[in-house]
């Protein structure tokens, strides 16, 4: 449940001061819990805050998803991290806040929250950071940190001009390293690096896959999706649909599967995807609707009900004696091995993971070396799949830093 504030008593003469810097998800909800308490700035290095929020909303934006039956922190890695942030921003909790913004929301049939049809990503934004204005923080752009030091004191450059500022609490909302072009760049990490934090490599996330196609498959079938398939890499399945691109595979039956082929990746292994073309069907009901038709491909086309492209790439994966045996063939199009060559590089991805070692942070969110420092959002080393988890949990960690700060001065007991 969400922390009651309204009620608390507390009173200071002269209010806290909480610089909050980065203007995404987890930087705005921060500064909206923490504005009628403290006297908070938001900092944002870019020409508006919220960037990257606009551009994840261009093909439909997912304020969250319907808990699955695991329950929502389930969702999320490493297992256990996210369990007391999502514990004090649960869905209810996301949706109570939009409605207190004025912004109407609708569960699709896939379970992704949206915001009601005619509203934009950009009114949500403006919802948003209105509110945030309104409950008396200030809000500054063309702000870039550049270091942080013992005593909470910040160097920034804003507008190429030298500013330091002091604070009783910092948050550090700087995202991660995927959609650079937003502002995202992860360049941050020798801030803390500085004082000995560690920080890890970033890595693709919610990506595409590079695949070694013949010239002649991308001439014919670059573009074009593969519907209604399953996608399985070591222990991990998931059915969907992909787009088959002139560098390889990218789509939602993917982006699931990207950690298990990252830590492919990482222990040095071959990397791999088992592709089924007919997850509802076994191979021996396959046959029967062959019947005695000739092994060939249009008839495997009508009897399996293959698209054009999907025949092609069992063509492209299947040797031709199990083309030629309708029972091996069947069974093939139900464990076609591709192989991958890499992911996508991690400025296209849809998020990152990597940055702030989790083991520098403390159950608050506070750095160890940095007490009074609050890391929140992209830039600590958690994932989630595409579509809804991540910008729930980037709202929800700054949602449980900005508790945290209310806790240690006083105005909520304990987080």
């Amino acid at each position: 449940m969400q922390t009651d504030l309204q009620n608390s008593d507390k009173n200071f003469s002269i209010k806290p001061k909480v610089l909050i810097f980065g203007g995404g998800p987890a930087g705005l909800r921060a500064a909206w819990v923490l504005a009628p308490f403290c006297d908070v700035h938001l900092y944002e290095k870019e020409s508006m805050p919220g960037r990257k929020f606009l551009v994840a909303g261009k093909g439909g934006l997912n304020l969250s998803h319907y808990p699955p039956p695991g329950g929502m922190a389930s969702v999320y890695s490493p297992p256990g991290f996210m369990d007391a942030v999502l514990n004090k921003f649960s869905l209810e909790a996301l949706l109570d806040w939009m409605n207190e913004l004025g912004v109407g929301v609708f569960t699709g049939s896939s379970g992704k929250i949206f915001p009601e049809k005619g509203i934009t990503p950009r009114m949500v934004l403006q919802a948003i950071t209105t509110s945030i204005e309104e409950r008396g923080c200030t809000m500054h752009t063309g702000c870039s940190l550049q270091s942080i030091d013992s005593s909470n004191s910040c160097l920034i450059f804003q507008n190429d001009v030298r500013v330091n500022l002091s604070a009783d609490y910092v948050v550090v909302a700087l995202g991660g390293a995927s959609w650079p072009q937003t502002g995202s760049d992860g360049k941050w990490t020798d801030i803390f690096r500085s004082h000995g934090i560690k920080t890890l490599p970033f890595r693709p996330s919610n990506c595409g896959v590079n695949v070694s196609w013949p010239d002649n498959f991308v001439l014919h079938h670059a573009g074009k999706p593969l519907k209604n398939i399953c996608l399985s890499c070591d222990e991990k399945s998931s059915t969907g649909e992909v787009l088959i691109t002139r560098y390889g595979l990218e789509g939602y039956a993917l982006y699931p599967l990207i950690p298990s082929l990252r830590k492919m990746e990482e222990e040095r292994r071959p990397l791999q995807l088992k592709v089924d073309l007919k997850p509802v069907n076994n191979a021996e009901q396959l046959v029967s609707r062959l019947g005695l038709k000739r092994a060939e491909s249009g008839n495997y086309r009508q009897a399996f009900g293959l698209q054009p492209q999907s025949m092609a790439l069992a063509k492209l994966l299947t040797g031709k004696n199990a083309f030629e045996n309708p029972l091996l063939f069947a069974g093939a199009i139900k464990s076609l091995a591709l192989p991958v060559l890499s992911l996508r590089p991690v400025e296209e991805a849809i998020s990152s993971v990597g940055g702030l070692a989790l083991e520098e942070v403390n159950s608050d969110l506070s750095l160890k070396k940095l007490p009074e420092v609050f890391a929140a959002g992209e830039m600590l080393n958690w994932d989630a799949p595409t579509g809804g988890w991540l910008i729930h949990g980037c709202f929800a960690t700054g949602n449980y830093v900005a508790l945290s700060i209310l806790s240690r001065l006083g105005i909520i007991s304990g987080v």
